[in-house]
Order: C-alpha cells, then sequence, then structure tokens
C-alpha cells in the first residue's frame, strides 16, 4: 500500500501523460550492437546522432567520462583479501588505495570479499573457470601479476595490456627453507620448478617491482641471466629504473584507529596494567618464536606484567596447512609453564581488529635465524609496528633491522641469540612507549604509501610495454614451466605429509579441473 501511493504521487506530478511517454519510444535509434555499444554507420551518425548533438540532447555515457578514462589497473592478488588477511593481502589492498585517486583499480581476488572499499572494485577469480579473470584482463591497460600467476593463467602472458611483474616477495629463497624438510630429490623438483617460475615472469614483464634496494639488486641479476638486461631496455633508461624500480611496503596516509579494545581490560589473563608484547602476524616456518619463549621467563622476573601476544597461529587463508614452527612455539610455551598465562596465541584478527591492538601494544616482535632470504626480506608487519610508532625488537641481518638501528627505533639482536634477547626486550620495556614515538617522525613521511607507490603510479599513467617486449617474448614462446612428472610427484608427497589424503585427493581433483579448463596447446 505504502508503495501504491507513492507511485500515485509521483504520476500527479508527472508532465507529460502515460500514453505520451510511450509514443517517445517509437523513434529510438536504430539498435545495431557490436560488443555492448552502437555499431555506427556514417547514415546513422547524419541522420540520428548528428542532430541530437547539435541540438545539445546528448550526454556523455558513464564508460566514457573522466574518471573512466583514467588508466585500468587489474591487481591479480595470489592471496585472500578480506576482513582477515595476511601481508601479501595487506599490501596489495593499501597499495590499491593509495593508486585509486589517480587510477582506476580493480583487485581479483581467489576467494569472494565482505570487503566495501570506496573507488575498489574487487572481483573474485575461479583457477578452474577463468572465463571471468580473462575479460578482465582484455580490459585492463596495466595487469600486476606475481608468483605462479603466469602458469595457471597463461593467457596473461599473451595479452596486449601492460604487464607488471611483482618481485617484492623473494619466493625463490623463502621456499629453500620452506621445503627443508623434505627428502632433498623431493626439495630440488619444487626448487627447479619454482626457478623456473621466477623465469617465466622476468622473461614476460614489461616492468618490474620490488621491496628494496638490496631486492633489486638481487632481481637484477635474475634478469641479467634471462637476457633482459640488453641496449635495448639500457637506451630507453641507462639506470634500468624503467624495467625495475621499488614499491615495497609503507604506512596508511592516517593514524592506526583504536576502534575497541582487543584484549588489555577484556581478556582475563590482560589486565589494565599489563605491557603487550606482540607478534603481529604468522608464525611460519622460516621465523624464530623459539628464541623468544625461552627469553620469556627472565624477561618476565623483571617485568610482570609484560604479556606476550602471538597472531599467526594459521594462516588466514584455508589452503595455507600450519606451519611446524607454529605448534613448536605453542609446545615450547606449554612446557615452560606460560601458555595461556602470559603467552597468548590467536589463530587471527580482522584487519581493523588488529589494527586496535597494534594501538595497545607496547612492543613488537620480529626474530628470524640467519640465512639467505633474510638479506632480502621486508618484513610486513615491521612496517605495521612502525605505523603503530612501537619500539621494535627485531634481529640483525634485514633491511628492516637497519632501519631501527639508524633511526633508534627499537633494539637489534644477533640471531638465536636468547640471552641477547631477553636483555634487548627487558630494557625496552623499562621505558614507557611514548619516549621511542618522536624517533619516528623523520621516518613516517618517507614510508606512506603515497610516497611508495610513485614509480608504479608514473608507470601506470605514462609508462610503455619494455623496449625488449617483442624480442624477449619471440625468443621465449616455449618456456616450459617444469610441470612435468617429477615436480607433481614432489608437490603431492609434500601435500600428502603435510596435509593428509583428504588434501591431496581435494588437490589432485581441483588440478584436475584446472587442466581440463586450459586451451590445447598448439600443434597437440
Amino acid at each position: 500500500p505504502g508503495l501504491r501511493r507513492e507511485r500515485q504521487n509521483l504520476t500527479k506530478k508527472r508532465s507529460v501523460a502515460t500514453p505520451e511517454l510511450f509514443s517517445l519510444q517509437q523513434n529510438l535509434p536504430e539498435t545495431n550492437i557490436w560488443h555492448a555499444l552502437p555499431e555506427l554507420t556514417w547514415d546513422l551518425v547524419s541522420s540520428t546522432y548528428l542532430p541530437l548533438i547539435l541540438a545539445g540532447k546528448t550526454r556523455p555515457m558513464p564508460d566514457f567520462s573522466a574518471f573512466h578514462l583514467q588508466p585500468r589497473f587489474l591487481i591479480i592478488s595470489n592471496d585472500i583479501i578480506d576482513e582477515k588477511m595476511a601481508g601479501p593481502g595487506i599490501r596489495y589492498l593499501e597499495m590499491a588505495r593509495a593508486l585509486s585517486g589517480s587510477i582506476y583499480v580493480t583487485i581479483a581476488v581467489p576467494a569472494k570479499t565482505k570487503l566495501e572499499v570506496p573507488g575498489l572494485r574487487f572481483v573474485p577469480y575461479s583457477r578452474e573457470h577463468p572465463a571471468k579473470l580473462v575479460e578482465m584482463v582484455r580490459e585492463a591497460d596495466v595487469v600486476l601479476v606475481s608468483g605462479d600467476m603466469l602458469e595457471k593463467f597463461p593467457f596473461v602472458r599473451s595479452a596486449n595490456s601492460r604487464l607488471v611483474g611483482d618481485l617484492y616477495d623473494p619466493t625463490v629463497l623463502e621456499n629453500l627453507h620452506y621445503y627443508a624438510a623434505e627428502p632433498l630429490d623431493n626439495q630440488q623438483a619444487l626448487n627447479q620448478h619454482n626457478v623456473e617460475l621466477t623465469n617465466l615472469l622476468l622473461r614476460s614483464g614489461d616492468f618490474f617491482i620490488c621491496g628494496n634496494e638490496r631486492q633489486r639488486d638481487f632481481w637484477l641479476g635474475f634478469l641479467a641471466a634471462n637476457g633482459r638486461v640488453n641496449p635495448l631496455n639500457f637506451q630507453q633508461d641507462a639506470s634500468l629504473r624503467a624495467l625495475i624500480d621499488l614499491v615495497g611496503v609503507g604506512f596508511p596516509d592516517r593514524e592506526p584507529h583504536h576502534h575497541r579494545p582487543i584484549l588489555r581490560g577484556i581478556h582475563t589473563q590482560v589486565p589494565d596494567e599489563s605491557r603487550i608484547v606482540l607478534w603481529g602476524g604468522g608464525i611460519w616456518d622460516w621465523l624464530d618464536p623459539l628464541t623468544l619463549i625461552k627469553a620469556w621467563p627472565e624477561v618476565i622476573s623483571s617485568h610482570p606484567e609484560a604479556r606476550l601476544v602471538f597472531l599467526g597461529t594459521r594462516h588466514p587463508n584455508p589452503l595455507v596447512p600450519q606451519h611446524e614452527m607454529a605448534q613448536k612455539a605453542e609446545a615450547l610455551a606449554q612446557e615452560i609453564g606460560e601458555m595461556g598465562r602470559t603467552i597468548l596465541f590467536f589463530e587471527w584478527l580482522s584487519v581493523a581488529d588488529r589494527e586496535a591492538l597494534l594501538c595497545e601494544a607496547d612492543v613488537g616482535i620480529a626474530l628470524h635465524p640467519v640465512h639467505v632470504e633474510t638479506r632480502y626480506s621486508i618484513r610486513t608487519r615491521v612496517l605495521d609496528y612502525f605505523w603503530a610508532r612501537l619500539p621494535v625488537l627485531v634481529t640483525e641481518g634485514d633491511v628492516t633491522s637497519q632501519w631501527v638501528s639508524e633511526q633508534g627505533l627499537g633494539k637489534v639482536v644477533p640471531a638465536l641469540d636468547e640471552q641477547a634477547v631477553a636483555s634487548a626486550l627487558t630494557a625496552i620495556l623499562d621505558r614507557p612507549k611514548t619516549d621511542w614515538s618522536t624517533a619516528y617522525e623523520p621516518f613516517m613521511s618517507q614510508h606512506r604509501w603515497s610516497k611508495v607507490v610513485e614509480p608504479l603510479r608514473d608507470y601506470c599513467l605514462d609508462g610503455q610495454v619494455a623496449a625488449d617486449r617483442d624480442l624477449i617474448r619471440s625468443n621465449s614462446s616455449s618456456i616450459s614451466t617444469g610441470r612435468g612428472w617429477r615436480w607433481l610427484w614432489g608437490r603431492a608427497r609434500y601435500i600428502l605429509r603435510k596435509e593428509g589424503i583428504k588434501a591431496l585427493i581435494h588437490r589432485i581433483w581441483r588440478y584436475t579441473q584446472w587442466r581440463l579448463s586450459q586451451p590445447p596447446r598448439a600443434g597437440k
């Protein structure tokens, strides 16, 4: 009844009667449609559209407004972006936010998301049914990919879009540690496949981004080995910044928001006077929570109010199995008698709650053993600590430890040194958190996301295809990614050992679906 009354009121206010409205529809232009647009002929333009334009009776189509004339940038995320997400998802979300003012950004995500962000479009994709992603790639001016995306979706490599390769995460080094417990022949097969995937990306991209200058040196070596450091690219830009530049990770252009209490005064083991020591991310196999837990009894002997909080006992992406290091950390906390008392573990928090917990925390922790990945890594969680102006305890060796040491943002300790960790953490807790905050001011402005994304923004707005694109693609049209029986057998053994027979059967089923969805190879 309410809707009927509203309709009647609107009808009374109309200046054109119903019969006249229907008669207006008889003079519509001919509807020749091609790809959702009118298929124009000169007769149609001169007899129908030109008189309308001259009479001022036309309006611009939304698709051709200034907003849609912005470059169309597609990020194909290999990790979920949702209320709960890990470092890669957070990085892509903040990157997209920083770019959205001048670029039309779409993020393709591997699962549906509940997030709604003004200025961004999220579209789920499926590995087994990639038709939607094919259309998004076709419409994009610039496409960003990382990891094994070109193997999963080979059509991306042959698209006309400019291709940006994201080298922020050096998985070719990370996986050496990830698969270290596998039999050696398995490690060799998995590593060879990973190297070949990396080579495929490096031979396909028009532009590459990485996390820091150390990484850039590392990746320039890879690019040289793949023929990309050549006269064509050198003549375009002798510094090769037009080929590879830095777009690491940064701070949002706002202060962190404490939207509600998370632990302090809420959790039964975290009273109001507690000092929260935060391990603010995943407990991955290549990190070192064990030295911290071993040092913890000495810390609480001086600061009984301290509470050690671990996030990330499980990855928010359900396809990622639990890392053995998380199980070892919980077992050690139980062994020293502090599990559930002064040491607390949580699976994961939403982005908003994690941000609030950063505001509540007093110290941020990131420890790792020494290995080759350390030198080139940049820990997203440490940048989050910086954003919240937390004093930071880190292991020496990576670029973030260099920042902490040079800027006076906390303490740097040797790897696997229990006594050094206990002493440094105690020293940090001896001072109030506010004592450290002023050291951050010069550092913050250089690491805002709006500044970090500048090379990528410039490339989207003014960049070109690589000077050697035709040459490199013609020379590598038959690149093999090594997905032969050795890699398949090695991967199956790993999944069986880590996740069990049910997970292996599920992965085989998904792989079969993906293979059936691929077009036949030329000559087959």
